[in-house]
């Protein structure tokens, strides 16, 4: 795998890194066999100094660049997705404080946030809002002037149970005009766990991605103050649409678990000694060049330099993730049968794969939206 950074620091980050990736490797088989977040892994990553990567130094962080946050979720994907996704909503949640919040939210959050002391994590689905979330029934009741009462339940959160601080999209008002994601009456409130009052339960029973404490937190009547909110009211929206132009992709974890299943059927056959069949040559050579292809989009959107940039961003997620489902599913048949058990890595890494599909937005609506910007 490629080093993150030329700097001077070289030799301490790959240290860093290093560290983390055994811990996760050690442990992440055990995660999914019980679909649970193992302690040791979380440790790893909070002890590890990298999830304030940009962070600036001010607020005690790395002031690392997108490109930088992106390589390495990929590296932490390449061993443990699942770590890799509760990392990257970690680092998502950063950003839209970085970018939104007031200077009190960025001089107490920050610096929790940037030495591993508290996780992030992002609550924004619910059953019956569509993959668009245009209905939501979390609702914040306005009580006095400083005052909200919010109530409602999240579903599909990553991180539930572990998180310390929820950036959670709820309904503020009955305004309801139509975006491509959120409507205008939504906003976003910075919840911390014990202050709101926040109960999390992450047993759902996940396919793919089973380490990630992904499951649901409820809300009732968690009485918060004005401080709360993230950025002006009725703005989800546009937070939303920001974000993609800030260039941090899921397509960096659906690169990393590519690369890592790639690597597993490489090395299976030099095991079995088939380097020499020129089918063999020819699968591997397509799959390099569809790893490399979804890696360089990935890379494209983090840099951050496109006119289209929003439009990027969702192109280097689906594209990733489609890369990723299709070069998992042809390195199982590599292996051969023991790619279809439960247990080979393989196998997991092609689960994990499918689970990225379904993400932030899923594929099919993340199209819908590229289809709109590029006809208007």
């Amino acid at each position: 795998m490629e080093t993150l950074t030329r700097t001077e620091n070289d030799s301490s980050l790959v240290f860093k890194i290093s560290k983390l990736l055994s811990v996760l490797n050690d442990n992440v088989t055990t995660a999914d066999e019980l679909g649970e977040t193992q302690i040791q892994s979380m440790q790893a990553l909070k002890d590890s100094g990298l999830l304030g990567c940009l962070v600036p130094r001010k607020y005690g962080g790395m002031e690392k660049d997108v490109s930088f946050a992106s390589n390495l979720i990929e590296q932490i994907a390449s061993v443990d997705p699942s770590i890799a996704i509760i990392a990257f909503q970690h680092m998502s949640v950063i950003s839209r404080i970085m970018e939104w919040g007031s200077t009190k939210q960025q001089n107490k959050y920050l610096p929790l946030l940037a030495s591993g002391q508290w996780i992030a994590a992002s609550a924004w689905s619910e059953k019956g809002a569509g993959a668009n979330k245009q209905k939501l029934s979390t609702i914040a009741t306005k009580l006095d002037k400083d005052k909200w009462s919010i109530s409602g339940s999240k579903t599909f959160t990553t991180g539930a149970g572990l998180a310390d601080l929820y950036l959670v999209l709820v309904q503020t008002s009955l305004i309801e005009a139509e975006g491509e994601y959120g409507n205008s009456g939504q906003s976003f409130f910075l919840l911390e766990t014990q202050e709101a009052g926040i109960k999390a339960n992450s047993k759902l029973n996940l396919s793919g991605m089973r380490g990630s404490s992904t499951g649901f937190i409820d809300l009732e009547d968690c009485v918060v103050s004005n401080s709360c909110v993230l950025g002006p009211l009725g703005a989800a929206p546009k937070i939303i649409s920001n974000i993609r132009r800030s260039g941090l992709s899921l397509g960096a974890v659906s690169v990393g678990i590519c690369q890592a299943a790639y690597d597993l059927a490489l090395n299976h056959i030099r095991t079995r000694k088939l380097e020499d069949k020129s089918s063999i040559q020819l699968k591997l050579s397509q799959l390099n060049m569809h790893i490399e292809a979804a890696r360089s989009l990935v890379e494209i959107s983090a840099a951050g330099t496109r006119e289209n940039q929003s439009a990027v961003s969702y192109q280097s997620k689906i594209f990733a993730s489609e890369i990723s489902e299709m070069v998992c599913r042809e390195c199982q048949q590599i292996v051969g049968g023991s790619g279809f058990m439960r247990g080979n890595k393989v196998e997991r890494f092609y689960r994990d794969a499918r689970a990225v599909a379904l993400m932030g937005p899923v594929n099919d609506l993340a199209k819908e939206i590229i289809g709109k910007e590029l006809i208007q």
